[in-house]
């Protein structure tokens, strides 16, 4: 017999960008983990439902901690062994699945989703046509949109239909207020008064968390290290960097570089720590922030991700100073007074900046000094919390439901009353349901009688 009582179903639609023997190293997969166990302590009576292609540790820990109990006993994987596109254009024109196979892989026969949390936007109008169409769930959708194709993001771009796919959702995070204008200001230029409304309904600011570190153990023993924890690419401002290292090192060279990833190539220079390019798994690639002195942000344009990035996150999470230009979101996100900004885009005053924290102890204890108590604001719990009123978001009257106690609701009751314990495969088979009748508005409305209890997979009649 079921023994946890889960009143909402949850699925995680994945965003994998990554191939398969670096999979451990995408952003989603390093985020979901802690987003799930921020979830899973704001309702305790939720499960959640993985879409993975294949198993991925981090989801379980069972494995790591050598431990029989499951970190996160109310999620649960579910592998589909389906080639998927391994980068961010091929990924987001891709849906994943045939519909077919969609179907087969999550078994609606026997599942209900109350939520659908996708981190895909340009995929949740897919999503939401098949569930709506080809189950008998009628979900809310949640989600969160790591990257916009604004600008000078891309030659084609699939803006239009990320903005479809919030279209569709309930919610839709952004990382900070700064991204949520310029999205809207961008959707202006395509859409009416009445659909950019909505749009500014459904966009909110969900700030994504930091893991929580003990800081008075983190210690910064490689003084004058500098820190380029980002891709080698234009737009994360690789060839600004390295002009202005190459000046920096004219006037002193007292300072070293490590770089963190294969196309951020800093051998030939004099500058950089004498070794190959690292592109490091996650566990080296802290061990390398922990011991850097400094990091830098030399973001020249806006890169779709919106971010404030994750690399300046994880960076700050273990007290490294980061300098900063000062536009786009990063006065939002450590204060207009943060000491370590330079000017956006001028390269002198970048040199500057660095060279000051470098040289200026004082100065670089006092940057130091500033983030800790924006760290704190920045854990995980706290930041997924701030989201939204989870309270309203899961009261039972606010899922979409029938509006009466109408025959068939009735019916559905004596069902589960007669058999004390039935699945919805029993419930669905004795109704003579298809898809065109919507279980999930029943199954919604029969929250509201306290005489049921809900199960992964079956409903309970308690009297």
């Amino acid at each position: 017999m079921p023994k946890k009582e889960y009143r909402y179903k949850m699925l995680v639609y994945p965003n994998i960008t990554k191939k398969y023997n670096e999979i451990h190293k995408d952003s989603y997969i390093v985020l979901i983990p802690s987003l799930l166990k921020a979830i899973s302590s704001i309702a305790k009576d939720v499960h959640i439902t993985i879409l993975n292609p294949i198993y991925i540790d981090e989801f379980d820990r069972r494995s790591k901690t050598k431990s029989k109990t499951k970190i996160y006993p109310n999620v649960k994987q579910i592998i589909y062994n389906q080639r998927f596109a391994s980068n961010n254009n091929k990924m987001r024109t891709s849906f994943f699945f045939d519909g077919g196979v969609f179907m087969d892989v999550l078994d609606f026969t026997k599942n209900d989703y109350d939520i659908v949390y996708s981190h895909l936007p340009e995929h949740t109008l897919q999503l939401s046509n098949l569930l709506h169409n080809q189950t008998h769930s009628f979900p809310k959708f949640i989600g969160y949109s790591h990257w916009f194709e604004t600008d000078n993001t891309a030659d084609k771009k699939m803006l239009l239909q990320n903005y479809i796919g919030i279209l569709e959702m309930d919610e839709c995070g952004v990382n900070s207020q700064w991204l949520k204008d310029k999205v809207l200001r961008d959707a202006k230029k395509t859409f009416n008064d009445k659909t950019i409304q909505k749009l500014e309904q459904k966009i909110q600011v969900h700030q994504l968390g930091i893991d929580d570190y003990d800081l008075s153990k983190v210690q910064h023993k490689d003084k004058k290290t500098i820190v380029f924890n980002h891709r080698g690419q234009s737009y994360m401002g690789w060839s600004f960097f390295c002009d202005a290292m190459d000046r920096l090192w004219e006037k002193r060279k007292d300072f070293k570089v490590i770089t963190t990833q294969k196309d951020a190539n800093a051998s030939k220079y004099k500058w950089a720590e004498n070794q190959s390019p690292l592109d490091v798994d996650r566990e080296t690639y802290f061990k390398i922030l922990k011991k850097s002195y400094i990091g830098v942000g030399c973001f020249t344009g806006y890169s779709g991700g919106g971010s404030w990035s994750i690399s300046v996150t994880d960076g700050l999470s273990l007290g490294v100073p980061f300098v900063l230009p000062k536009a786009m979101v990063y006065p939002q996100m450590v204060g207009e007074n943060y000491p370590l900004f330079y000017k956006w885009k001028d390269e002198d005053s970048f040199v500057e900046m660095v060279d000051d924290v470098l040289g200026n102890l004082k100065l670089y204890k006092k940057a130091q000094k500033h983030i800790e108590p924006i760290i704190k604001k920045m854990k995980w719990l706290p930041s997924v919390k701030k989201w939204m009123d989870w309270n309203k978001f899961f009261e039972p009257e606010s899922f979409p439901m029938v509006k009466s106690e109408t025959d068939a609701y009735m019916r559905i009751m004596k069902i589960i009353k007669k058999h004390k314990l039935v699945s919805k495969a029993q419930i669905i088979g004795e109704m003579k349901w298809g898809v065109s009748r919507k279980f999930g508005k029943y199954r919604n409305r029969l929250r509201l009688d306290k005489r049921i209890k809900f199960y992964e997979h079956h409903y309970e009649w308690i009297g």
